[in-house]
């Protein structure tokens, strides 16, 4: 009898559930640090098993003794993480509402804080998950609005000097601390410390991010490490919709 003859219900059930519980858990996973972490053990498990393959003893023993401190290891410092994953799971899912235009939404907010000279930096997530910075701001995660975005950032609270952090649609987080720029030969000291977050978080991540000066009122855009200034409204138009994958012929 062959494996898809003795293949029943109750074993499409049991695969079923196990799609269901991977998935899951890399819902949970993705926009952490902890995901980075995953794809290093999953290299790192690639490895043993190449060395296991070519009878490579002393490397698949090295892996094997230190397998079991390893996950206690990523346990007790990845705490933090779990207990969120648990918290969502605890939750379950709520059905979000779904903003309009993000790019509209971002050009009239941008457009009007440079008119009144209100310092703002928004940060538009790429591939890179910045979880880890957003989880040191304040959780959001509500549609992007132009009036949320002038509101944050006019308010002159505790999230007016930190950054806005957008993934698609949804605001984040707010008052998110970035990492500043190491990069001293090129950067214009005439810039301030909303400029070095930008082009700081662009050197580790592939994020989008746009800075409004609060003494000049104009627009600046930073990604890949490198940071324009003096930015048109057409440019920064344009550079939004490539963003969201938008450019038209």
């Amino acid at each position: 009898m062959t494996p898809f003859e003795r293949f029943g219900p109750l074993d499409a059930i049991d695969v079923a559930l196990l799609a269901v519980l991977v998935y899951q858990g890399y819902a949970l996973l993705v926009g952490s640090r902890a995901w980075n972490v995953v794809r290093g053990l999953v290299a790192v498990a690639g490895l043993w098993l190449v060395a296991r393959a070519a009878n490579l003893e002393g490397t698949a023993w090295l892996f094997e003794r230190l397998a079991p401190v390893g996950l206690l290891a990523l346990v007790i410092v990845f705490q933090p993480e779990l207990r969120a994953a648990l918290e969502r799971v605890g939750r379950g899912r709520t059905r979000r509402s779904v903003a309009g235009d993000p790019v509209q939404e971002l050009m009239t907010a941008i457009r009007e804080l440079a008119a009144k000279r209100v310092g703002a930096l928004v940060v538009v997530e790429g591939t890179t998950p910045l979880g880890e910075y957003a989880s040191r701001g304040v959780t959001l995660d509500t549609p992007v609005r132009a009036e949320l975005l002038q509101t944050v950032f006019d308010s002159k609270g505790p999230l007016h000097d930190g950054a806005v952090l957008i993934r698609g649609d949804r605001v984040v987080a707010a008052g998110v601390i970035l990492p500043l720029s190491q990069e001293t030969q090129r950067f214009d000291r005439a810039l301030g410390t909303r400029h070095r977050a930008a082009l700081g978080v662009t050197e580790v991540s592939d994020a989008w991010v746009v800075v409004v000066s609060e003494e000049r009122g104009t627009v600046s855009v930073a990604r890949d490490g490198h940071l324009d200034t003096d930015v048109a409204p057409s440019d920064l138009l344009t550079s939004l919709r490539t963003v969201y994958g938008e450019v038209r012929p």
